[in-house]
């Protein structure tokens, strides 16, 4: 079994606008052993959606729509599918006491164009949405099967978590098994130039390889008609070579953030972190402190933006700043160890650099971060030049900052 997945809605194809629905539901439905020919985002023409329906429902077995439900004149969801499968919408009266019911605890009065919601298309069977006015629909033609849910993700993951499980699960005649690995410090290229001889020879288990700044992850999804114990083999055949050929860059096999598996392995080694911050601006010490149960670990941090402060407060040298520059080696490696010093900290980590779009020379473009990690019994100072946007830039220097400290504990496990 196939799916398409859509994501409906204009606003859905603005720069600054990003789906989290489509991630969310592909996700889901690999998990079941549904593999996910397409996700698209379409706006809210009826037209274009009306035919696209109508394709997808030609290509898979499941065709799942999210947004256009809502009130407005915007939301054509409902009539679009309905104009693909040649079906008409009825009026469902107790849905409009159901709307009117839910504005009332609400200590409000519906407006009239909710009644809008009130539409399904005939023969689909209506989803219940606790926390909205918009209903589900699922259209079960046995060749294909359609899902429409809302648009808001609080509203959207549990109706689609009850429909997986009731009607599309039952459906689903695979064994799933998985492994995922996260690497710091390399590049995706890197990565695919590195496992591409190992993977290429599998036609199952399927490899994606996914980047973000800083992090590569390897997802394996092995599916078996037969058994759990074919796909297990042959899944863990494959994991076990990429672990071996990758195993300086491996971060963890856990389902965890970067920041959640250094706060629990200095967690194991009892050892403590502190942070001077430039150019990033507290973004490191963000990230560690998002982590529940940080406190044990992370004793606080400094954001030094000015020189000023590098000097008063974390005892950077002036002939240092006078002599290489804020932006340096020699500047990060004093700010590492100033904060070590001032906090009392079993590790110091300190970034500085020039994130853009200004403040770049011909010898320091933009980009351009020194990244330096200060123990008792070992400095460890890496640079880098980041391509991107100032944002992309910061975000990049947290996590290749993550990597320095893993790196660090990684030495301290080979001695």
């Amino acid at each position: 079994m196939r799916a398409i997945v859509i994501a409906v809605g204009s606003e859905m194809l603005e720069m600054n606008r990003q789906d989290t629905n489509t991630l969310y539901i592909t996700q889901k439905l690999m998990e079941k052993g549904l593999l996910v020919d397409m996700k698209i985002i379409i706006g809210d023409d009826m037209q274009n959606l009306a035919w696209l329906v109508k394709q997808a429902c030609k290509r898979t077995q499941l065709v799942v729509l999210t947004g256009g439900l809502g009130p407005t004149e915007d939301d054509i969801t409902r009539e679009a599918v309905a104009t693909a499968l040649k079906k008409e919408l009825e009026f469902r009266e107790e849905m409009v006491a159901q709307i009117e019911e839910r504005f009332r605890k609400r200590g409000l009065e519906m407006p009239e164009i909710n009644t809008r919601q009130a539409f399904i298309i005939k023969g689909s069977e209506v989803i219940p949405n606790p926390r909205g006015t918009a209903p589900g629909l699922f259209i079960d033609d046995e060749q294909c099967r359609v899902l429409l849910l809302p648009g808001p993700p609080a509203e959207m993951k549990p109706m689609f978590d009850s429909v997986l499980e009731e009607k599309i699960s039952p459906l689903c005649n695979y064994h799933i098994y998985t492994r995922s690995f996260k690497f710091g410090g390399v590049t995706e290229s890197g990565v695919d130039s590195l496992i591409a001889e190992l993977y290429t020879k599998y036609k199952n288990p399927k490899t994606t390889i996914l980047s973000s700044p800083g992090i590569i992850e390897v997802h394996l999804l092995g599916r078996s008609r037969k058994a759990m114990d074919e796909t297990r083999i042959l899944t863990d055949e494959l994991a076990e070579k990429i672990k071996e050929r990758m195993k300086d860059a491996l971060i963890t096999e856990k389902d965890i953030s970067f920041e959640q598996y250094i706060v629990e392995e200095l967690k194991t080694r009892n050892l403590t972190l502190s942070v001077a911050e430039s150019c990033t601006g507290g973004g490191l010490g963000n990230r560690i402190t998002n982590v529940p149960g940080s406190s044990d670990v992370f004793l606080g941090g400094v954001i030094a933006y000015s020189n000023q402060l590098k000097m008063k407060l974390l005892g950077v040298n002036e002939n240092t700043l006078i002599k290489h520059g804020a932006v340096s080696k020699e500047t990060a490696k004093e700010m590492a160890n100033g904060v070590r010093q001032l906090t009392g900290a079993n590790i110091g980590v300190a970034v500085t650099g020039i994130a853009g779009p200004g403040g770049a020379t011909a010898k320091k473009p933009k980009g351009l971060v020194f990244m330096h990690l200060s123990a008792e019994d070992m400095d460890m100072g890496i640079y880098q030049i980041f391509p991107g946007a100032r944002e992309m830039v910061k975000t990049r220097t947290v996590n290749y900052s993550l990597n320095l400290i893993r790196e660090y504990l990684w030495t301290l496990d080979k001695a």
